[in-house]
């Protein structure tokens, strides 16, 4: 009879054993899995915020060489571009220069803001996960001292 006490015993903790084994495991892996996406969005962002510093710097370069190129060609004529509608031009590729560089930057909040959304979203939903499973864990927890006292109750009734 003491045979069989131990038996149940050890079948139910074992049981326990491999549940809290595998509760383990997945919690390990959502945490690890949260740290990557972490990572990954702080990569992302700075990939981003240098396609933006690289843009806007191109977009620049190029309103200078416009500029320029309409300054050299109002010199071979003999005219200024500081006065007039030659200014007015000019002011207008500056204007121009502005919206589209505003635009590239309203692009780049809403792209970051998606971005840090997703990531909002990804956290929550392991935190749910983890959650989830740390209840599960308990009820199982429960459910073994349940089968534990009463394995071995009904073993010794025998």
């Amino acid at each position: 009879m003491e045979v069989a006490v131990i038996a149940t015993a050890a079948a139910i903790l074992g049981s326990a054993y491999y549940t809290k084994t595998n509760a383990d495991r997945q919690e390990k892996t959502i945490k690890q899995s949260n740290e990557a996406t972490t990572r990954a969005s702080i990569l992302q962002r700075k990939q981003a915020d240098l396609a933006l510093a690289e843009q806007r710097r191109k977009n620049k370069n190029l309103l200078a060489q416009q500029q320029a190129t309409y300054k050299a060609r109002l010199g071979s004529n003999g005219l200024s571009g500081r006065s007039g509608s030659n200014q007015t031009y000019l002011n207008a590729m500056q204007k121009e220069h502005d919206m589209e560089d505003k635009y590239l930057l309203n692009q780049a909040k809403i792209s970051s803001d998606a971005l840090l959304n997703s990531l909002g979203h990804t956290g929550n939903t392991n935190l749910l996960k983890l959650s989830s499973i740390k209840s599960e864990n308990q009820a199982n927890t429960y459910a073994t001292l349940g089968n534990l006292v009463g394995g071995v109750g009904r073993t010794m009734i025998k």
